[in-house]
């Protein structure tokens, strides 16, 4: 339950920093290589180093000698699949934070539960009861009764300038549930001395991808661009091993329906509170359905 604490936590606080550079106009796609940059470097020089010796294969550190473990093959195709999401998921959220707000894109970013729950019943057996089951049902009834309709759209427009881009959204949210079940199926199907590892080389790998784009693009570098992709990069960080421990230990229809449901309610409250975004009617039931759902999956 700590390491879910941690992942909803760094969470709210990569949202809020996310947009904070949308709003300072920094360069998008230099932002997010910085991003990994330091979330890279973060994990090499915190995550203990090359483990050799008694060291080795005890989870501190990348324990060289799991390099020869059987497991090896699956977490660096793993890695490599969840490097392309994570790359095209961020920058589709960087797009979404600035045309459809913090609010909303997290919703949907968050909405993606419905693939790990759903697929982890199918290929892992992992059943909720009937209560928490309720709950699931009520939490992405949520997020669904929060699409606005064009009618209600036009009707709050003094309430938020902004039309939603509901095929930003549906983006966001494919790629972020993507992203959680491939946390599912590495906490299944491979060793937990490899964590640290997998995570490196994810965060590697989408540095390279990122460098390659921005070569390609010639995206300009700036100090901004520095500053802000090292205050997405760490909470990026605590998020990809927080999801990777919570998926290993506990139920997917636990994990990632709390964790969305609890992101969802603090970054909508604190949009209000520190963005001055107000919410529509929709939205501010739909947060309430939300913690009520909450309850249920945790009783």
């Amino acid at each position: 339950m700590e390491s879910l604490l941690i992942a909803i936590a760094a969470n709210t606080l990569m949202i809020f920093s996310m947009k904070r550079a949308e709003t300072a106009d920094a360069h998008r796609k230099s932002v997010v290589l910085c991003n990994y940059l330091f979330g890279a470097c973060f994990i090499f020089l915190f995550g203990g180093g090359l483990a050799l010796g008694e060291g080795a294969g005890t989870g501190s550190g990348f324990a060289l000698q799991g390099l020869f473990s059987a497991h090896i093959g699956i977490a660096a195709g793993l890695a490599l699949v969840n490097a392309c999401l994570m790359t095209t998921c961020l920058l589709l959220q960087q797009s979404s934070l600035r045309t459809n707000g913090a609010g909303i894109t997290t919703t949907y970013n968050r909405l993606g539960i419905l693939i790990p729950t759903l697929l982890s019943a199918l290929l892992f057996r992992e059943y909720p009861t009937v209560l928490k089951a309720f709950g699931i049902a009520l939490a992405i009834a949520a997020v669904l009764y929060s699409c606005e309709k064009e009618s209600d759209q036009a009707a709050s427009q003094n309430a938020d300038s902004r039309k939603k881009n509901y095929g930003l959204l549906a983006l966001v949210f494919l790629t972020g549930g993507c992203i959680d079940f491939i946390s599912k199926v590495f906490g299944i199907l491979c060793q937990p001395e490899l964590k640290t590892l997998y995570t490196f080389v994810t965060f590697l790998l989408c540095a390279v991808i990122m460098l390659v784009v921005i070569l390609v693009q010639k995206e300009p570098l700036t100090r901004k661009d520095v500053a802000y992709g090292a205050l997405i990069g760490i909470p990026n960080v605590g998020i990809t091993f927080s999801m990777v421990s919570a998926a290993a230990v506990l139920p997917a229809y636990i994990v990632f329906p709390v964790y969305s449901g609890a992101v969802i309610i603090i970054i909508n409250l604190a949009s209000v509170v520190l963005f001055k975004e107000r919410l529509t009617k929709r939205e501010i039931i739909a947060t309430a359905m939300i913690a009520t759902a909450l309850v249920l999956l945790n009783l």
